[in-house]
C-alpha cells in the first residue's frame, strides 16, 4: 500500500495534458528536470528514443487513488 500511496502522491504532482478516467491506464515518467509527466503514451510506442525516464504504468481507481500495474 505504501508504493501506491508514493506513487499517487508522484502522480498528481505530475504535469497532464488531459482528464484521467477511473478505471483507466496510463503511464508515468520522469522528465531530466525531475518533474513528473503523466501520459496516454506506453513506453514502446516512443520506439527506441523515448524522451522521458519510465516510472511505471498506473491505472486510476474508483477512490483517485493509482494502482501500479505490472
Amino acid at each position: 500500500i505504501y508504493k501506491r500511496v508514493e506513487v499517487s502522491e508522484m502522480i498528481y504532482q505530475a504535469d497532464m495534458n488531459f482528464e484521467p478516467l477511473m478505471g483507466h491506464t496510463y503511464h508515468l515518467y520522469q522528465r531530466a528536470d525531475e518533474k513528473y509527466l503523466l501520459s496516454l503514451v506506453g513506453p514502446s510506442e516512443w520506439g527506441p528514443t523515448c524522451p522521458y525516464t519510465f516510472v511505471a504504468t498506473v491505472k486510476m481507481l474508483s477512490d483517485h487513488t493509482w494502482e501500479i500495474q505490472d
